[in-house]
């Protein structure tokens, strides 16, 4: 018997960065093996439209090969081979999406003579880069116009790692509404051969009932508490955010307001910790 696997001592970094582990190999009974090599693969794929009438584009990003050791003979029992490698700079982080994804993986090859290679494959992590810090602003600018039901201001567009975006609102009184209802959103663009399409999620949402004591009143919201998720581009795949808010009426089309914005990374001066060494959902996994 025969089993190998890979344990990662570094199973995420930015591009870069380094990602390391060893290659294991568990057998009952010494063999000669040819080498044991680890390849190195990342690529993204898109696909658009189903069954028969379904189409797929693909884009390799990363691909490498260590030879980790020649010609040898492997002892029974457990033996380990380690490896260490340098992500390149520039890569996409990893992500999952509705119409295409982004993935990296290692896979170690036994190779031997007269038999089928024993192979194992894991996959690792790519985050993605903190984006750059923006300053606060004071005071609050008008989004919508007045003459609409629901009046929105904000001090920027700016939605803040770990912290989100305050949103200041005002509702005028009318007896059909519920409340507001605040999402944070993320929009996808792919390409997919000479196709292009866009598609649209809700990450976070937060709603805010009203009362009759309510409306005239200016009030303040804050929205993606938490937040760890940051935009890229890539060959195929790109991602933006924005908030949408939206007046619930009854019996009614509910008015709505989408605002686009911008991430900001924390203050270089904050001690905080470095969120995206611990996170895997944000990585687009959702």
């Amino acid at each position: 018997m025969r089993f190998v696997d890979i344990k990662f001592s570094e199973r995420e970094a930015r591009p870069g960065g380094i990602i390391s582990g060893v290659v294991v190999i568990n057998t009952d009974k010494a063999f000669e093996c040819n080498r044991v090599v680890l390849k190195i693969k990342g690529k993204e794929r898109t696909e658009l439209g189903g069954g028969e009438y379904s189409i797929t584009d693909e884009v390799v990003l990363v691909k490498g090969r260590i030879v980790l050791c020649e010609a040898q003979e492997v002892s029974s029992g457990r033996s380990e081979f380690p490896f260490k490698f340098r992500l390149e700079e520039g890569l996409p982080p990893t992500y999952s999406g509705y119409c295409g994804w982004i993935e990296y993986s290692v896979e170690a090859v036994v190779e031997m003579d007269w038999t089928l290679d024993p192979k194992m494959t894991r996959r690792f992590r790519v985050l993605p880069i903190q984006p750059e810090y923006i300053p606060e602003v004071d005071g609050y600018s008008p989004i919508n116009k007045d003459k609409d039901k629901l009046h929105i201001e904000l001090q920027s567009d700016i939605l803040r790692i770990n912290k989100g975006i305050l949103v200041r609102f005002m509702v005028e009184e009318h007896s059909r509404i519920n409340g507001v209802r605040f999402e944070v959103r993320r929009k996808e663009f792919v390409k997919c051969r000479n196709s292009k399409d866009t598609h649209d999620v809700t990450l976070k949402r937060k709603f805010v009932p009203f009362s009759p004591d309510d409306f005239h009143e200016w009030q303040e919201e804050i929205v993606g508490e938490g937040w760890r998720r940051v935009p890229f581009k890539s060959k195929l795949i790109a991602t933006t955010y924005f908030l949408k808010v939206v007046l619930e009426m009854r019996w009614e089309i509910d008015p709505f307001v989408n605002i686009p914005v911008r991430i900001s990374g924390e203050k270089p001066d904050e001690d905080v910790d470095d969120i995206f060494d611990s996170i895997a959902y944000d990585l687009g996994f959702d």
